[in-house]
């Protein structure tokens, strides 16, 4: 595990031969090679397949740069505001090629989604939208009476436009694009983050999976507004010159099997997701369409952007090996928008061993105790692999800001070429987060600033472990549990009632003087006993954590907020059940 930092090195790398402009660039002049495919299940149940190459795929993203460039100063904002398909890459390409600032977005679909689009909008102040035909009229309407930005239609621009392209000025610390946080606990912040940061995290990323090169292919449908989808689904594979398959987060969820199809059909070497989307798979594909797959091609599967979750990775490696996927493939890695994506993941050379067991009561003090799998008190976690290259981490504590002792459990610091420039107009923020400095076990200060990641973990055996957010602890006669843990424990006894369970939200409210434990689960059916099931749930906590629960609310499927990625919005679920906004079954 690295932990110090070098005093001084070299740029990481030269945005003018290493980013992403000049890949496409450079790929593009090496051949034609295909670069990016989508397939589409609206009219075809197989799914239609439209590809481009390197070749074309230059063309087009400079004519949208070109257009961008008649219409926008350089350095203004500039919102990608696509569906999931091949317009969303080129408006993203477009505004890098043009020397502009994109902001992913999702495309409105939902009335969730034109908020989200309201509130960056208004926080991020674009001077262009890039939209498509099919989707410019919802787009009009999610920016308000006033009209905002000029909207541009990318179906529109024409191609010939790509000879008045001027190639702009960009160096590394030129900012590249805003990603917007999920905004689980208030307001969207945006990420700044340069061609420098973008180029040094693909590198990062590709030189622990030394599999994907030129000619391989890769099968995603993470959205492209997420960070993990614009890193591993777009900026990562045409850097490294790969062929990357496509379906959108809708068809998946509508069939996860599509997913794993494309994999099959298209022989990807790579793929990955949050680990709902595992589950998702079991829980979904049928005995009969596994029949069809052949994932022996695999030498690669993410699992990242929300908890990694032992039981998950065991039943997928389980339901399809006989689908030929090969074991030991499991990559648990963890990032953050703040360092781009990509902190930790594991290496090829490591030892396969993912799954750890530790003393949850020694974790709830702070201390790291390893102890055997089959121990009543023990958790099962999952190792997110060593730093990448160029990244050190320090685990200290949150109060004093001094480095923790050896397997101690603290706060997650991190230095690196992938950190982020900071939050978007937020400079007190940006001081806070990105700014940090610590004092080392010694107590002297520790050179550099440091991004405060939030995040509460340890290293074991040179290992990262994630053992929660500081915000979210729950902290109940002055012991730390992991709200995550807890979730996992509610989840297994609500399982062996069959009541379909969705989100579970666990969360800390005042009661009596002291902290006390609520639990918020969604169901899908109705048949149980619903007083033996919270009687079940609150015996499992209490056993499990030695945690009394006050309250098991049980609640209609969909009814925990979320992000736009899916994550369980703890506090805002918090905030509805204080104010008794959540329908109890």
């Amino acid at each position: 595990m690295q932990t110090d930092p070098q005093p001084s090195r070299p740029a990481f790398v030269d945005v003018r031969t290493d980013g992403l402009v000049a890949a496409v660039r450079g790929h593009a002049a090496a051949g034609d090679d295909l670069a990016v495919s989508f397939v589409d299940y609206t009219e075809d149940h197989d799914g239609f397949v439209r590809t481009v190459t390197y070749g074309e795929l230059d063309r087009k993203a400079r004519a949208v740069a070109a257009a961008l460039q008649k219409n926008a100063p350089p350095g203004a904002r500039v919102a990608v505001v696509c569906p999931h398909e091949i317009s969303y890459v080129l408006g993203f390409l477009g505004c890098l090629y043009a020397g502009l600032v994109a902001v992913p977005l999702p495309a409105p679909e939902a009335s969730r989604a034109r908020d989200r689009i309201g509130s960056v909008l208004l926080d991020a102040d674009p001077v262009l939208v890039l939209t498509t035909a099919g989707t410019a009229e919802r787009v009009t309407a999610s920016l308000g009476p006033s009209g905002g930005p000029r909207v541009l239609i990318i179906d529109e621009l024409a191609e010939e436009d790509a000879d008045d392209w001027r190639e702009p000025v960009i160096d590394t610390d030129t900012l590249a694009y805003l990603q917007y946080t999920s905004g689980s606990t208030g307001t969207p912040s945006g990420v700044r983050v340069t061609h420098g940061n973008l180029a040094a995290n693909c590198r990062q990323i590709a030189q622990a999976s030394t599999y994907l090169a030129p000619g391989r292919v890769i099968a995603t449908w993470v959205p492209f507004f997420h960070d993990m989808g614009l890193i591993l689904g777009l900026a990562l594979p045409l850097i490294q010159g790969v062929h990357s398959v496509h379906l959108s987060p809708a068809d998946f969820i509508q069939s996860p099997y599509r997913w794993l199809k494309l994999i099959s059909d298209f022989r990807a070497v790579w793929t990955g997701g949050p680990n709902f989307a595992y589950d998702l798979c079991v829980d979904r594909i049928t005995e009969a369409q596994k029949e069809t797959l052949d994932l022996s091609c695999l030498e690669g599967l993410v699992n990242g952007s929300e908890v990694v979750r032992p039981h998950s990775m065991d039943r997928f490696n389980r339901a399809f090996a006989r689908c030929g996927l090969p074991q030991g493939l499991d990559s648990p890695a963890y990032g953050l928008a703040e360092a781009t994506l990509a902190v930790t993941a594991p290496p090829a050379t490591m030892e396969p061993d993912l799954v750890y067991s530790f003393h949850r009561e020694a974790l709830a003090d702070g201390k790291v105790e390893p102890c055997p799998d089959d121990d009543p008190a023990a958790r099962q976690m999952v190792a997110c692999g060593t730093p990448l290259e160029g990244v050190h981490i320090r685990i200290v504590d949150p109060e004093s800001r001094q480095e923790t002792e050896p397997d101690r459990v603290g706060e997650i610091w991190v230095q690196g070429p992938n950190v982020a420039d900071g939050y978007w107009r937020r400079p007190q923020r940006t001081e806070e987060v990105f700014n940090a400095r610590c004092t080392g076990r010694d107590g002297q200060p520790v050179m550099g600033e440091w991004l405060r990641t939030g995040d509460m973990g340890f290293v074991h055996l040179d290992r990262l472990f994630i053992a929660g957010r500081l915000k979210d602890l729950i902290i109940i006669d002055g012991r730390n549990h992991d709200p995550a843990d807890v979730e996992a424990t509610v989840q297994s006894a609500l399982d062996g009632h069959g009541l379909g369970t969705g989100g579970v939200a666990v969360f800390a409210v005042d009661g009596d003087g002291r902290e006390r434990v609520a639990v918020v689960a969604e169901v899908k059916r109705r048949g149980a006993d619903l007083d033996r099931v919270r009687s079940d749930v609150r015996r499992a906590v209490a056993d499990g954590h030695g945690v009394p629960v006050s309250d098991v609310l049980l609640i209609a499927w969909g009814g925990i907020p979320r992000t736009s990625s899916r994550k369980v919005k703890r506090g805002l679920c918090r905030e509805h059940y204080l104010r008794g906004e959540l329908k109890t079954l």
